[in-house]
């Protein structure tokens, strides 16, 4: 019971930082259309993983790792947070192009760590219920994280930074280094 509280805590945290990030340090006017669907998501996938962690029991392996995992999520997350303080990043699926390219911080190994650390968190919570039934829900987030990763890639095309876009994502990956 103890690891089980333990994982909703990190997961209700990681929830409200997320929720912090949207309306803090994004900048957008109104929440685009597939911010609004990742909000959803966010709130399904999570109702569904935090009730699999309580019904479910798990291995003390899997808790741990996938609370080890979540705290990894949260450390790439603050991280990704400092690096971009003055680069007035847009949400997710904002109609509008970017307005800065960050290599600096974790941007230096991955070119979406907000992405990257969503998807270690609903990874480790995934992890955490140690059941074949949260595969769906970190799959939906996967298919959804990574269409806003292409989505915003394509807008660096049309900037007048796309050549340099384009050279920082030949040697940078998208989401783990050294593989995807």
């Amino acid at each position: 019971m103890t690891l089980d509280l333990l994982i909703t805590a990190l997961s209700v945290v990681t929830i409200l930082t997320w929720t912090w990030s949207i309306k803090a340090h994004f900048k957008s006017k109104e929440m685009p259309q597939g911010a609004k669907l990742i909000t959803f998501l966010v709130i399904a996938c999570a109702i569904v993983l935090l009730s699999l962690v309580w019904v479910i029991d798990q291995p003390v392996w899997a808790s741990v790792t996938g609370a080890l995992v979540q705290i990894l999520a949260y450390i790439l997350f603050w991280n990704a947070i400092s690096a971009t303080k003055a680069a007035a990043l847009l949400a997710a699926f904002t109609h509008l192009a970017p307005g800065s390219l960050v290599v600096t911080g974790p941007y230096r190994y991955v070119r979406h760590p907000f992405y990257t650390s969503y998807l270690l968190s609903w990874g480790g919570l995934a992890l955490s219920t140690w059941s074949i039934w949260a595969l769906a829900p970190l799959i939906a987030m996967f298919v959804t994280y990574n269409q806003a990763a292409k989505d915003e890639e394509q807008k660096f095309g049309q900037t007048d930074m796309a050549n340099e876009y384009r050279a920082y994502a030949a040697k940078t990956a998208r989401f783990i280094p050294g593989i995807f």
